[in-house]
């Protein structure tokens, strides 16, 4: 008999989440019989499509190739993200998943847009517009989102955005796995983040999203086990980061418009460019427009070292840095790390220091983008089929992820970076 995979991330959920759910009533029996990792060290930046790359993948960013959540597009207000499958240039789970036998479901997952896969369902991003998201997910799902399935979901969208989003990723699971019975599901849901970005790392409202999310869980597996196979289902819950409170945007593209090495137009919008700082959060990668002009190179260095306290920065790193010790590269020169409380924002036209700003994610109450040892860790969560029941380890990686749910089902993953957690499963 198949092995059945349903690998769930929500959406910055950390290691002290796992006593919320433990006096959930959906999550509490799974749990019950759980291995737990309550410290997952994930990617830099901490952002969540690079977190989630790496997660189907279990690769770093610098094999990978998504280096942040959006695009480096600097002529361009609103920057694409990496959505598609095709940006990520490793091999991924869901896709080997298919090609070893398994009929599986991608529900909403970040980068994968796309994806070679039997049932694919794609919200496209959470920062798009809720009156935008039907066409895009229209857009970006297979023949498996008909006009009839559209109508089964179409309640989650009286909902508020982000509880919306959770209650369609819901529903089209309990379709799908009703009309289908797709052996591999892979989910993304996001309601701990935006409380957190809303509210702070520990508010005490982070309850409420949870107890919102247990009502989630419950409609995916009452259908499991209207199917039968809720006991033959191995459930894997993880997450991509955690998030640091912060009271102060920093504008660090200023210090460029000040030294002309990036030029606006009267509405705030850039029309050439030397050098620019693209925001990912607390971190931030520095781009120069000629990579090879050495002189530009050091005057940027030199501005932003000058600068140290007045933009925030605890770290600045160059490319071979950041490569070296955080498995990151790409087209920058240098990546920037914030100091505790700070975070870049997105805003040309700010000062220099700023209030944060709940609509940004960037530079909202709570936020991510910082090395992966900061902070409050993600964690991850294994239940049932050919896992060793009630077992904590101390540390894993979220790279370690996909080879591992490829070992609960039978295949290998031998472009990944990370290990099998083989110490959490049954030989």
């Amino acid at each position: 008999m198949k092995r059945r995979l349903l690998l769930i991330s929500f959406d910055a959920m950390i290691g002290k989440d796992i006593e919320i759910l433990k006096k959930l009533p959906t999550f509490s029996p799974i749990l019950e019989k759980a291995s737990i990792v309550k410290s997952v060290e994930t990617v830099y930046p901490s952002m969540t499509y690079t977190a989630h790359a790496s997660i189907v993948s279990g690769t770093y960013p610098q094999k990978h190739g998504v280096i942040t959540n959006e695009v480096f597009t600097p002529l361009v207000k609103n920057a694409p993200w990496y959505e598609r499958r095709d940006q990520n240039k490793a091999q991924i789970l869901p896709e080997l998943a298919n090609e070893n036998g398994y009929k599986v479901f991608i529900n909403s997952w970040p980068t994968l847009i796309g994806a070679d896969v039997d049932y694919v369902v794609q919200r496209a991003g959470i920062h798009y517009p809720k009156e935008e998201q039907e066409f895009e997910i229209r857009k970006n799902s297979n023949d498996v989102l008909t006009q009839e399935m559209w109508d089964y979901c179409a309640e989650a969208w009286t909902l508020p955005n982000y509880y919306s989003t959770d209650k369609f990723s819901a529903l089209a699971s309990k379709y799908v796995i009703n009309r289908y019975q797709p052996e591999v599901i892979l989910m993304h849901m996001t309601l701990p983040d935006h409380y957190r970005h809303s509210y702070g790392v520990f508010s005490e409202k982070l309850v409420d999203a949870y107890k919102y999310l247990d009502d989630m869980l419950a409609i995916v597996v009452d259908e499991l086990k209207a199917q039968g196979v809720y006991e033959q289902t191995t459930f894997v819950f993880c997450s991509d980061h955690g998030q640091l409170d912060i009271d102060m945007s920093i504008n660090p593209n200023k210090l460029l418009i000040e030294n002309g090495l990036l030029s606006l137009d009267e509405n705030g919008d850039i029309v050439d460019w030397k050098a620019y700082i693209q925001s990912s959060a607390i971190s931030a990668h520095v781009y120069l427009k000629d990579k090879n002009d050495k002189e530009l190179e050091e005057k940027v260095y030199r501005l932003l070292n000058e600068n140290r306290e007045l933009l925030h920065i605890e770290h600045i790193f160059t490319r071979e840095q950041v490569k070296e010790t955080y498995h990151l590269d790409g087209d920058f020169t240098f990546v920037l790390e914030a100091k505790d409380g700070a975070s870049f924002g997105f805003n040309l036209q700010a000062d220099y220091q700023n209030p944060i700003m709940n609509n940004d994610y960037r530079v909202s109450r709570g936020t991510h983008g910082h090395i992966p040892s900061k902070g409050e860790q993600p964690c991850l969560i294994l239940s049932g089929p050919g896992i060793i029941p009630r077992k904590e380890i101390s540390v894993a990686k979220v790279v370690d992820i996909a080879p591992t749910c490829a070992a609960i089902l039978g295949f290998k993953m031998n472009e990944a970076d990370g290990r099998i957690l083989r110490e959490l499963l049954i030989d």
